[in-house]
């Protein structure tokens, strides 16, 4: 099990992190990993939030996106002088600097050694990340603000769309009386090969094979992915253009 410590009281808090959520929970220990003086702030804290961001900085806000902007709206005139700084991979707010985690967080904290991999995306014309995390080495990129939600739309469809489908394909093969576990080097695999070939993709897209689809089609008929099976056939169908 992995501890996480807040930074010992004599030391002023760098930064204040707004929650106790998975994301924040992931900040907290990868800051004690770092030695980063920070402080946490939730509403059964039992301190109010203007006083115990009064020490602070940095206001982080690993917050569901829509909070965000009512949040600092709320206490940006007591707290004026501080650099707020959100991780919505979509919104882009004058009232805040934003750099989105290019990574999923689960309940389970990682190594703390991994969280210096995590890629941060931030905006162009806005301060860079060595600006907003000066004791962080992570890797880190900029991209337009008008293009954030198109970003995070393929950051939901890469990541949440294909836990969706593997926990369904997990749900019926357990329905078979087959276990989990039994697809795992299947995931393991795919995974391997999307990052070391070229051309990853195996099986009947990829061979076009008509007939094993046609029955895909028709043994679907009814279920609920049907509609996403004959949509990602009609994707694979069009040109893949990256500009």
């Amino acid at each position: 099990m992995i501890v996480v410590r807040q930074v010992p009281e004599h030391k002023t808090p760098t930064y204040l992190i707004v929650g106790n959520g998975k994301v924040s929970r992931h900040f907290q220990l990868y800051f004690t990993s770092l030695n980063i003086p920070f402080g946490v702030w939730t509403r059964s804290s039992g301190q109010g939030f203007v006083e115990s961001a009064l020490p602070a900085k940095k206001i982080l806000l690993p917050i569901n996106d829509d909070a965000i902007v009512p949040f600092v709206t709320g206490h940006l005139a007591e707290l004026e002088d501080k650099t707020w700084i959100h991780f919505s991979g979509l919104l882009s707010t004058p009232l805040a600097e934003s750099a989105h985690p290019l990574m999923t967080f689960g309940h389970e904290l990682y190594e703390p050694e991994f969280y210096a991999q995590v890629p941060f995306i931030t905006e162009e014309g806005r301060k860079p990340f060595s600006g907003l995390f000066p004791e962080l080495s992570n890797p880190n990129y900029q991209i337009p603000h008008d293009k954030k939600p198109l970003y995070h739309a393929f950051c939901v469809m890469g990541g949440n769309f294909t836990t969706i489908l593997w926990n369904s394909f997990f749900a019926e093969l357990q329905r078979l009386g087959i276990p989990q576990q039994a697809a795992l080097p299947y995931l393991n695999k795919i995974s391997d090969n999307l990052v070391s070939d070229s051309q990853p993709l195996t099986g009947p897209f990829e061979r076009n094979d008509q007939k094993t689809i046609l029955k895909h089609r028709e043994v679907l008929e009814g279920h609920p992915l049907k509609g996403i099976y004959e949509a990602f056939f009609e994707f694979y169908k069009q040109p893949l253009n990256i500009e």
